[in-house]
């Protein structure tokens, strides 16, 4: 795949992402830098790109809870 093939693959799951972050974190920042996290983890998984369709959404729906979670975390220790 080219880097504007992956970057395409990726750009179908941004939106996705961030909605997921942002139900969790209700804060538009805190849940574009988690939904940046998500995509950034995902853009470095090869084995993402050789999934289905729905595989590949389930992937996204778990990294984006993940770094939402996380960023909720942090936030709380604070």
């Amino acid at each position: 795949m080219t880097l504007e093939q992956l970057s395409a693959s990726l750009k179908e799951y941004e939106v996705y992402c961030y909605r997921i972050a942002y139900y969790f974190l209700e804060q538009e920042s805190a849940a574009m830098a988690a939904a940046q996290g998500a995509l950034l983890e995902l853009g470095e998984d090869r084995r993402f790109f050789q999934q289905s369709s729905e595989e590949r959404r389930t992937r996204a729906k778990q990294a984006a809870m993940k770094h939402a979670l996380r960023s909720y975390a942090d936030a709380i220790a604070e």
